[in-house]
């Protein structure tokens, strides 16, 4: 009965450690991407706000 009780702790174990590691696995994934977005979100601000105009389209020439 000893070596039950001994094989179920183990098999906690186990499994906390795997549903532990899945945990810090998803949030630092999540937390990478995260990171990855806003720094994107900022570099197209900046490139927005660059200011300046466009060239202006030029007007069609008339046939005439």
């Amino acid at each position: 009965m000893n070596i039950d009780s001994n094989w179920f702790l183990l098999l906690v174990v186990a499994a906390s450690a795997a549903a532990g590691a899945a945990v810090a696995w998803t949030s630092r994934r999540r937390r990478d991407r995260n990171a990855h977005h806003d720094e994107h979100k900022s570099a197209v601000t900046s490139w927005e706000n660059e200011g300046g105009n466009l060239a202006p389209i030029p007007a069609p020439k008339s046939r005439n």
